[in-house]
């Protein structure tokens, strides 16, 4: 879920132009593959949609999964055919299938003797995804998840990047609440024209369109109640983004342009297997990956995306036997304290369960539940917040450790 919310509402990125690099038009009118059922078919690019071919190998496939969902929001998925192109060295190399495209992964031993030779690609550049318009004729291509934005290929761009903040007060003697219901402007720009006038929501909350993220911005806040100590930006799933800064009107909170990248629900997050290549490439010998696991309200059953994510850690815990994991749930503060925690263990415990029953040996893997002994945001118990505050203290921890 993370991931998607995160393209949705990333920033602009750098983009290579070196188009000269790939054919232009598409090189061929039609290409043969060969689909789930292994049944070959033949793919006619005369077809009015743009498409778009993803080349990686076995070192890049993690990221070029990520690269896939990306392209299918910014193009939207309809209106695009993904073809993914897996370079293996040998054909007995690949073993994972995940990106679930309409024309499945197509395998070859190289770039350089398959079909896709005119493309002159190199180890190097993979992943990189290539698209091409309704006519065949070369939009662009990015090497990263970041760069698909910039690839301009017709009106279906996303064209506004949305921010989604939260404000929060402290007055004296209190702990953070919301600014609720009051108005802010938002200021962009070397002269600081106004972008946005906008009301938060009864949780502090507001949505704001950036129509260009090459510029700084200022959020503004006219308030001159002597109560208020000071004003915080943060998500509207709670976590805090930074402290307003107080002026003669009021506060206020400046963005830089070089800054609006690191925002979080802007940034974009590496899904679990990156986050494990990364954690990995750098030799440590612990880390905890945090990620959300969906269950029915007082449920400790998995859902069908909850399976999904666990297989990729079986994919994992299989690609590095050294390691052994530990599972922590967390729940939010709704409800009782004791149930809670049992419900934790439970859901812990289930995880292990499913774990084990794809063939990880339960030795290498361990439960804990930690109820709501540890809420990352001001929603403890008997306080009022968003199914969003909420759900960020619902979440599954797993922490990788070398036997």
């Amino acid at each position: 879920m993370r991931f998607f919310l995160l393209i949705a509402f990333g920033a602009i990125f750098y983009l290579r132009h070196f188009a000269q690099s790939f054919p232009n038009p598409l090189p061929f009118k039609t290409i043969e593959y060969i689909d789930k059922a292994h049944a070959k078919y033949t793919y006619d690019f005369s077809k009015p949609e743009k498409k778009a071919f993803l080349f990686f190998d076995v070192k890049s496939e993690p990221l070029a999964e990520v690269m896939y969902n990306g392209c299918n929001f910014v193009f939207t998925e309809k209106n695009i055919a993904i073809f993914p192109v897996y370079f293996t060295g040998q054909l007995n190399k690949k073993t994972s299938k995940d990106i679930p495209t309409k024309i499945p992964t197509q395998l070859f031993r190289s770039s350089a003797t398959s079909i896709f030779k005119e493309f002159n690609l190199t180890e190097t550049d993979f992943p990189i995804l290539v698209v091409y318009n309704e006519k065949n004729e070369l939009c662009g291509f990015s090497k990263n998840v970041e760069g698909l934005t910039e690839i301009d290929c017709g009106v279906e761009m996303v064209k506004f990047k949305v921010l989604r903040l939260k404000i929060m007060v402290e007055e004296k003697g209190k702990v953070l609440s919301p600014y609720a219901n009051k108005p802010i402007v938002i200021l962009g720009g070397t002269k600081y024209d106004t972008v946005a006038k906008l009301i938060t929501n009864k949780y502090g909350d507001f949505n704001a369109e950036l129509p260009d993220l090459n510029q700084d911005y200022l959020i503004t806040v006219n308030e001159h109640d002597s109560n208020i100590n000071f004003v915080m930006l943060g998500t509207q799933s709670g976590k805090i983004v930074g402290k307003f800064k107080s002026t003669d009107a009021g506060f206020e909170y400046r963005i830089l342009k070089t800054e609006l990248l690191t925002l979080p629900d802007v940034k974009i997050e590496d899904d679990v297997e990156m986050q494990m290549t990364n954690f990995r490439d750098k030799d440590l010998k612990d880390f905890i990956i945090t990620e959300t696991l969906f269950y029915e309200l007082g449920e400790s059953s998995l859902s069908s995306g909850s399976k999904k994510l666990l297989e990729k850690i079986k994919k994992i815990l299989d690609t590095y036997p050294a390691f052994r994991m530990k599972v922590s749930s967390h729940t939010d503060a709704q409800g009782d304290d004791d149930s809670n925690l049992k419900l934790s263990v439970k859901r812990s415990e289930t995880v292990i369960d499913y774990m084990s029953s794809l063939g990880i040996n339960k030795e290498r893997l361990s439960a804990e539940g930690k109820g709501e002994l540890e809420i990352r945001n001001r929603c403890k118990n008997d306080v009022d917040c968003s199914d969003k505050e909420h759900e960020y203290n619902r979440r599954t921890e797993f922490k990788f450790s070398k036997k």
